[in-house]
């Protein structure tokens, strides 16, 4: 895969739900950045996928998936980089 993002990835290890298909999932977000996170998730899914995302207590955001290898998935976030920032630094607190 290669690194084609502007941004630095921070390590996070946080709880999620992830809802596709009428269904939620667990999942556990591993690291992130304002536009997007790296989830572990038992699941496959498609590139450009819709999905929709609760972090923590936080949510729902919508989302899409950018790429999917083995049980882990990337999403790009479609909401306020600034804003989903702010989240995503109370949660790595």
């Amino acid at each position: 895969m290669d690194n084609k993002r502007n941004q630095t990835r921070e390590p996070l290890r946080s709880r999620a739900m992830l809802f596709v298909d009428e269904q939620w999932h667990d999942c556990i977000i591993t690291n992130s950045t304002p536009v997007g996170v790296r989830l572990y998730l038992r699941m496959k899914l498609a590139q450009g996928q819709a999905v929709r995302i609760v972090i923590g207590e936080l949510g729902p955001y919508d989302a899409s998936v950018v790429w999917c290898e083995g049980d882990e998935t990337g999403l790009q976030l479609d909401h306020d980089p600034e804003e989903i920032a702010v989240i995503l630094s109370v949660l790595n607190a």
